[in-house]
């Protein structure tokens, strides 16, 4: 075998073996890209799944968040305005009757136990120091003032708007009435 016949079969063969390898090179990167995308689009869906189940909780949470805070606004209206119409009564007629009394003790009791229930100790604790100044002005144990009163009032309805998240500041009247 002469030179020349071996070099053509050497460059034969490095010729098919290039050729191999340029087309197995080509399919590989072919199938890379397959194999990529396909695993793209499986973890594409998996992270849109779990981004819609976070946003089906988040939707949840804030709905019972809204829910809760329009049930605590609620509560804390009621529980101001037997005491708003127990001293809009007192300062109009001058004095309460045993019947107003009566007549507040009950919606008292009420809202008391509501606040026990659903509001923060803070809350509670602020209202009981207003309704205890209450009756003891009533029963004689202590100077009724409106001043006192809206002082004391005014504390709660803080303590009520730090509930709710309105503001984290303190309700003060700063006028001469």
């Amino acid at each position: 075998m002469d030179a020349k016949v071996a070099f053509e079969i050497a460059q034969a063969v490095l010729l098919s073996v290039g050729g191999a390898s340029i087309i197995i090179l080509g399919l590989s990167a072919w199938l890379g890209r397959v194999w990529a995308h396909r695993l793209m689009e499986n973890d594409r869906a998996k992270h849109q799944t779990k981004l819609t189940e976070l946003r089906t909780k988040l939707e949840k949470d804030a709905e019972h968040g809204n829910h809760l805070l329009r049930q605590k606004i609620d509560l804390y209206k009621e529980v101001a305005n037997p005491v708003i119409e127990l001293v809009s009564q007192a300062l109009h007629h001058g004095a309460l009757t045993g019947e107003d009394l009566k007549e507040f003790d009950s919606k008292r009791l009420e809202t008391t136990a509501l606040l026990a229930m659903f509001a923060p100790h803070t809350v509670f604790e602020k209202y009981n120091d207003m309704i205890d100044y209450i009756y003891d002005s009533v029963e004689g144990k202590q100077q009724w003032t409106f001043n006192m009163f809206r002082d004391k009032a005014l504390v709660f309805l803080s303590e009520v708007r730090r509930d709710v998240g309105l503001y984290q500041d303190n309700v003060t009247y700063d006028g001469s009435r």
